[in-house]
This record gives structure tokens, C-alpha cells and sequence, in this order.
């Protein structure tokens, strides 16, 4: 398999710079990462590239990001999808577990998203017991060196070297 590809959409584009760099120095040469700034830019991009994971943020101008995710999972059933919000609530978290899409409030340390994806491509439930089988290879990040240091640590955000986001 090649690369993971990856594409991040959210209006903030220094949040989108630092997860994607984050995201390469966590999971290593295995992984592309595209960015967009709008789910309208996002749809353009979808039309003609594929992507096996999509991270949206969910307050962006025009459509949300669940709104986008939610059109992404009718047309794409099988591509990993995460929303991230620093607006969560249980209704939304519940309405985002039906979808079958991940889902992480904001702050979150990279490993968490990390974890998350990992779950995801595993196929593992989610925290509301619905289940995303999903049939892709995600390089492990305990075998990245850089990400491996983190893993003994009780928290991922406790090491200064790796961003919350």
C-alpha cells in the first residue's frame, strides 16, 4: 500500500499547518497530507483525488463540517472520517457516532487523533458501540521513533515537543 492520504479542512489555517505538520512527524513518511479551507474547497478536491481519511473542523464559514462529513459518508462509506470541534456537546458527539465518524474536542493532543485514526482503520467501535469496518493499513506510530518516546508517557500533551491542538 502506499501512502495514507490525508486531507485536513478547516478555515483556521494555522491550525491546518500545525496538524499537518504534526500529523508527518507522528506517523512518518507513510502519510499525505492535503489542506483545504472551506468544505466547498474540500468537495472540489474530493471530486478529483482520493483521499482515505478526512479530519474537518465543524465551525467553518458555509456548510459545517458535519454537514460536509455527512455528504462525505453517503458518497464515501468506506474513508475514514473525523470531526473536530472546541464546541462539543453530548447531542453532537452522539449524532457524529451514528455517522460512524470519529470525533475529538478541541483541545486534543496528537496522539489522540493519532488513536483515533488507528481505531477507525481498524474497524474498532466507537465509544457508542457503532462500528466503522473499515479496510485500511495505518503505519503504527509506536514504530515512528520520534512518536514511540511519547508512547510510555501517561499523556501525549504532557510532552512539551508535541502540540495540543
Amino acid at each position: 500500500m502506499g501512502a495514507l492520504n490525508i486531507l485536513l479542512v478547516d478555515d483556521d489555517r494555522n491550525l491546518v499547518t500545525t496538524l499537518s505538520h504534526g500529523l508527518h512527524k507522528a506517523m512518518g513518511k507513510a502519510i499525505s497530507v492535503a489542506v483545504c479551507f472551506s468544505g466547498s474547497e474540500a468537495l472540489s478536491m474530493l471530486a478529483t483525488q482520493r483521499f482515505d481519511v478526512v479530519i474537518s473542523d465543524l465551525n467553518m464559514p458555509g456548510v459545517s463540517g458535519l454537514e460536509f462529513l455527512s455528504k462525505i459518508r453517503h458518497d464515501h462509506r468506506e474513508m475514514i472520517l473525523v470531526l473536530i470541534t472546541a464546541y462539543g456537546t453530548d447531542a453532537l458527539e452522539e449524532e457524529v457516532h451514528g455517522l460512524g465518524i470519529g470525533y475529538v474536542t478541541k483541545p486534543f493532543g496528537l496522539l489522540s487523533l493519532v488513536q483515533i485514526i488507528h481505531g477507525l482503520s481498524r474497524g474498532e467501535e466507537t465509544r457508542d458501540g457503532t462500528e466503522n469496518a473499515l479496510p485500511i493499513l495505518i503505519p503504527d506510530p509506536g514504530a515512528n521513533a520520534d512518536l514511540g518516546r511519547l508512547t510510555g508517557k501517561v499523556r501525549a500533551d504532557a510532552d512539551p515537543g508535541v502540540p495540543n491542538l
